[in-house]
């Protein structure tokens, strides 16, 4: 089957998503965004700012009402014929939930895809990183480079997605010897104290924290 996939990378989502359209998407929050300030105080003197962008880091809500503006503006575009077909449903992406990947069967949907996703975060103050977007794509798919807002994007054999490296051959080599190089690594930081350590279970627990 003939796949392009294209990973999109939005710059600082949590930080810059407008707070009307998070209340637009959830009504039923609105109540808790209602009078939204932050105060800082500058050699004593408190200042009370309105809060206009934004949603509150490490409040469990947050990934939340993020989750539901993305929908919404997901529903806004028109990608019913956009995507590729898996068992009778028609996909065009996947996300989670600010770490996206657009799923087209060709170069074409695969410079439009990209380009409607833009237009529409756009209008609720969110921006792709274009210089850490990929994309990859099958043999079944023609060698043709495109381009988002003039910058190229580039293809890549493989990608980071949801912390495990996905590429077209499906090949979990690469993906073993990076877990293999980062449990080294984590090694490698307390391998001073583990060596000191005669418990069994400590060090076993002491790795598995690090």
């Amino acid at each position: 089957m003939p796949l392009c996939l294209t990973f999109i990378d939005l710059k600082k989502a949590f930080h810059t998503v407008e707070t009307e359209a998070v209340l637009g998407a959830t009504r039923i929050f609105r109540g808790l965004y209602s009078n939204f300030t932050t105060r800082i105080s500058p050699f004593y003197d408190g200042i009370t700012i309105d809060v206009r962008r934004g949603v509150r880091q490490g409040d469990t809500v947050s990934p939340k009402l993020f989750t539901a503006t993305l929908e919404d503006v997901m529903r806004r575009l028109e990608w019913d014929n956009m995507g590729v077909r898996v068992d009778g449903q028609q996909l065009h992406h996947l996300r989670f939930p600010d770490d996206i990947v657009l799923m087209t069967p060709n170069i074409s949907q695969a410079e439009r895809v990209p380009a409607d996703f833009d237009d529409t975060c756009g209008r609720i103050g969110l921006q792709l990183n274009l210089t850490q977007t990929g994309f990859m794509r099958n043999g079944w798919i023609p060698d043709a480079p495109f381009s988002l807002n003039g910058t190229t994007i580039p293809e890549c054999s493989s990608y980071i997605y949801l912390g495990r490296e996905v590429n077209m051959m499906n090949d979990l080599a690469p993906e073993l010897g990076r877990r293999k190089r980062a449990a080294g690594g984590a090694y490698k930081s307390i391998e001073d104290v583990v060596k000191k350590t005669k418990n069994t279970r400590l060090r076993g627990h002491l790795f598995n924290t690090t």
